[in-house]
């Protein structure tokens, strides 16, 4: 499991308890055992990459992921390599990268979890560069992934010249509900945080990778029957 802005994520002592919570799941059995890595963006130069390498609607990152992280992990440990196996999670700019990376290789990971997700216009270059606010569209129009998909945000996060974080996240969902996809949308009156998700964590970990079987290499992920009965554009949470 690739977890993005992996420094906030290593201190015990902090906020996040991202350790202690795989550490509980594990020893109950909520998860399977894995190998966690935790990965910080880039600087080139002097220069802060984490938008570049983050929100960029391309398959650069993912291929970074596959040919040079992973593989120098693989040097020390024993990795699946199915995408059934592998799972990537993020932040923000963090998130739409996990999507970004299971969009363009399903293969390698098929369990994705979004929090704050930037799906917006941050990359964009008209012409030349898509841009995170394309994928709403691009999940209607492209053919399904058979990926999993967790994403939260809340009702008061950014609303800026890049876009709309509440709108464009619900837009996702729509969009991941319409086309039949094994998803879920926690949306509450939270801000541009990482509190919701990480408060959230053992939930979306149980969730997104319930029904592990080390043994398959393969599922076809199916949405849940309380996702399908539910209408397009109800977001729970929202209390205004």
């Amino acid at each position: 499991m690739v977890w993005q802005d992996g420094e906030v994520n290593v201190d015990r002592a902090a906020a996040s308890h991202t350790l202690n919570v795989i550490d509980n799941l594990t020893a109950k059995k909520q998860i399977p055992v894995i190998v966690h890595v935790f990965i910080s963006p880039g600087i080139a130069n002097g220069k802060p990459m984490r938008s570049v390498e983050y929100d960029s609607v391309t398959d650069t990152y993912p291929r970074f992921l596959r040919d040079e992280i992973l593989a120098e992990v693989a040097a020390k440990y024993n990795l699946r390599k199915d995408g059934y196996s592998r799972a990537i999670i993020g932040e923000s700019s963090g998130a739409i990268c996990a999507f970004n990376a299971a969009w363009f290789q399903p293969d390698q990971f098929a369990r994705v979890v979004s929090r704050i997700g930037s799906f917006t216009s941050i990359q964009w270059k008209p012409n030349t560069l898509d841009g995170g606010q394309s994928y709403p569209n691009k999940i209607r129009k492209e053919p399904k992934r058979n990926i999993r998909v967790w994403l939260q945000d809340g009702s008061e996060d950014l609303e800026n010249e890049h876009g709309s974080w509440p709108l464009q996240n619900i837009q996702m969902a729509n969009s991941l509900k319409r086309q039949g996809y094994d998803f879920h949308f926690s949306f509450g009156n939270g801000t541009h945080t990482r509190l919701g998700g990480q408060v959230e964590a053992p939930a979306e970990l149980r969730w997104v990778w319930r029904g592990y079987d080390a043994a398959k290499t393969d599922e076809k992920f199916e949405m849940e029957s309380d996702e399908a009965a539910k209408p397009l554009w109800r977001i729970r949470g929202f209390n205004r």
